[in-house]
């Protein structure tokens, strides 16, 4: 992988971690402006409902946050683009696609079936 590359890479890592920053912000806002209004017995069921999806979202984006965090220090390591599964080099297009990826496509096939597969009973 050429230094361009990876500063084009670098760049798209940190322009999403800013994005993903930014929304968290709007996140937070929407959890203050559900704070702050007064709202009816029928209308409560839709508030929790409002609630739980902010709540995925905030973990889901955290996720994120850590999985770019994670890319950007394998980079600092000159570790960037070797699958965590495999250790081979990650095909090019794919970085480009998610550039916080881990794992090459066939070790994150495997590894998105194994935690599809039920564990066995003892």
């Amino acid at each position: 992988m050429s230094a361009k590359e990876l500063d084009v890479l670098k760049e798209k890592l940190l322009v999403m971690r800013q994005d993903i920053f930014h929304r968290l912000q709007q996140l937070d806002d929407g959890w203050q402006e559900l704070a702050e209004k007064d709202i009816e017995f029928e209308e409560e069921a839709q508030k929790a409902e409002l609630s739980e999806l902010y709540a995925q979202l905030d973990e889901r984006e955290k996720e994120e946050i850590e999985a770019i965090d994670h890319a950007l220090d394998k980079m600092e390591a000159l570790q960037y683009g070797r699958c965590e599964g495999c250790a081979k080099q990650i095909p090019m297009p794919r970085l480009q696609a998610l550039p916080a990826t881990r794992f090459c496509l066939a070790c994150s096939a495997r590894a998105e079936e194994e935690r599809m597969v039920p564990p066995a009973l003892p």
